[in-house]
């Protein structure tokens, strides 16, 4: 593969692995220290993985076994869009009941870390969910084909 193409590869892979590993080891409020020893490595291996764009995949594996989530998370997650779907929700919900009208995309509304962290946990599990049973469709379908 020549250079530009790995360029323009690389360029169109919107999702920033390394990004994905410290975001969701932030989440689960743990410090590199602590995550390079889970792992086996270094802290600063640590440090390194967090700035690469794609993760070699014996790590990868490592990292989202750690983390307690699936290397499709790491490899597809985009923070970008659901903190962008946290915030439609929390407008949906808080319009429901009538009392609070906000902006679908007011970002200057003041909701607790908290808050979103919980929501963001909430909508990973969703997506696990979802990825495992796009994964079970797929299986069945397989077996169907096989059948025939």
């Amino acid at each position: 593969m020549s250079k530009t193409s790995k360029m323009k590869l690389k360029s169109e892979n919107k999702v920033h692995q390394g990004r994905n590993v410290r975001f969701f080891r932030n989440a689960k409020n743990m410090k590199q220290e602590d995550f390079a020893e889970r792992i086996g490595v270094k802290q600063p291996v640590v440090t390194k993985i967090e700035r690469q764009e794609i993760i070699e995949k014996a790590m990868l594996l490592k990292c989202a076994e750690v983390l307690g989530i699936s290397v499709e998370i790491l490899q597809e997650f985009e923070p970008e869009t659901i903190f962008e779907s946290i915030i439609y929700n929390i407008d949906k919900l808080e319009n429901s009941n009538g009392e609070i009208s906000i902006s679908k995309f007011n970002t200057t509304n003041n909701y607790s870390i908290e808050k979103i962290m919980e929501l963001n946990n909430k909508n990973v599990e969703l997506y696990e969910r979802l990825l495992q049973a796009e994964k079970d469709k797929n299986y069945y379908l397989e077996k169907m084909l096989e059948e025939k």
